[in-house]
């Protein structure tokens, strides 16, 4: 029961993402990527806090060991720091498109890791759901009008290759730290606030400290940042930490590849856009993978 309850926080944490790719593509144009990676942050951590706060009755995190600390910590400095850097600029340089293809390797790393660090074997059927699902995705992806124009960059491809190695990486540790003694709600607190530490350092060194908080004075910017932080880093990220508890590391971050299809729903009912015949191809491959996982479990 459990692990299909963490099968399905993986495909709501994918929603969550989905809702935050639309808003973070909309405010990077207007406000920079790494303005928008840092804020983003500083509006999630104290809402994390707040919700630690609520349901723990503590500000700071209890009941984690030492190792559980930097465990989690270094989840939250490689996911919300270093990763993000890397597919920022990948997402600048090589396109949108180049680089989600290249993310959709990041279940391919967890599962490796998983097996090398866990023991966690998955199973022939549930290897073959991860495979449809991954192929269906990158079947959406590609069939997309892309307006990127050169042909992608080795350096930067290697830049999206190595932020979905860092994303596994950071999964993997965040498993790592959740004992049963250590509730996802701490965690996560501990995972932003170290994501945040690296942030502010980042912005320190590049001397946009100031210049990050300045550009957020517009109203519209800065409520639409704030339903994007409460969605994905704080909601999504606490789901997807459930998840990780309960589930298979290399099931769950692949359901968490679904955005490109969710986002293919809310251009055909929002947008009213044509969906090409590979995209809808695809897309049914990704639901019947993911159909096998559920299945799977």
């Amino acid at each position: 029961m459990y692990t299909l309850l963490g099968y399905l926080f993986a495909v709501i944490t994918a929603g969550c993402w989905t809702q935050n790719s639309l808003i973070y593509t909309y405010l990077g144009k207007r406000i920079g990527s790494s303005t928008v990676t840092h804020m983003r942050t500083w509006i999630a951590f104290p809402a994390a806090v707040l919700l630690n706060l609520i349901f723990t009755g503590s500000i700071i995190p209890r009941n984690l060991f030492t190792i559980s600390y930097l465990y989690i910590g270094a989840s939250g400095l490689l996911g919300f720091f270093v990763a993000d850097l890397f597919i920022f600029k990948a997402f600048q340089h090589n396109g949108a498109r180049n680089t989600m293809v290249i993310m959709t390797l990041s279940p391919l790393f967890s599962a490796a890791f998983s097996w090398i660090i866990f023991k966690e074997v998955l199973s022939p059927f549930q290897i073959t759901g991860v495979f449809i699902t991954i192929g269906g995705v990158v079947a959406v992806i590609l069939s997309e009008n892309s307006n990127d124009g050169d042909k992608p960059s080795k350096i930067w491809t290697l830049f999206a290759l190595t932020g979905a190695v860092v994303q596994a990486a950071g999964m993997i540790l965040a498993k790592a730290g959740l004992t049963t003694e250590v509730k996802p709600l701490s965690a996560n607190v501990v995972r932003i606030g170290f994501g945040l530490g690296g942030l502010i350092l980042f912005s320190l060194l590049h001397r946009n400290f100031i210049s990050d908080f300045t550009r957020m004075r517009t109203k519209r910017y800065f409520y639409l940042l704030t339903a994007a932080a409460l969605v994905g880093p704080v909601f999504g990220m606490l789901l997807a930490l459930y998840a990780f508890t309960w589930a298979p590391v290399g099931i769950v971050t692949t359901l968490m590849q679904l955005t490109p299809v969710l986002l293919l729903g809310i251009d055909v009912v929002y947008f009213h856009k044509k969906v090409p015949a590979a995209a809808a191809a695809g897309t049914l491959i990704a639901v019947a993978g993911a159909g096998i996982l559920f299945l799977a479990r």
